[in-house]
């Protein structure tokens, strides 16, 4: 190992850093949560590939094809389509819109590595 990768690795332990660790395993923020019928579910990964999959159906969203909206729920939270299809639509409207103001919004921002540390003290 060479000395400026030594160098690099220790930075990066340093506590108290002024920065930001990210995971492409493990996302900082804390999952969504939706609950229908006492059961949980939680978001999949907010990724720029759910994002890619989302923008499939989001003409036909916005014209009016409601199966469309069902989709979209689907691929945000992986709930069975026999449940999304027992739901009334405008809860199917409430739930996008519910998690897209969550997505796009960051109240608290994302925690430093020291904010984090002083947190777990």
């Amino acid at each position: 190992m060479t000395e400026e990768v030594k160098k690099t690795e220790a930075k990066k332990a340093e506590p108290g850093a002024n920065k930001l660790i990210l995971s492409t395993k493990k996302s900082i923020h804390p999952p969504l949560e939706i609950v229908i019928d006492d059961v949980t579910y939680q978001n999949n990964t907010f990724s720029r590939a759910l994002f890619e999959e989302l923008k499939k159906h989001e003409a036909a969203a916005l014209a009016g094809d409601i199966e469309a909206l069902y989709q979209q729920v689907h691929l945000l939270y992986s709930v069975p389509m026999e449940t999304l299809n027992s739901l009334d639509v405008r809860d199917i409207k409430s739930l996008l819109d519910f998690t897209m103001a969550k997505v796009f919004s960051t109240p608290e921002g994302p925690k430093t590595e020291a904010e984090e540390e002083e947190k777990k003290a």
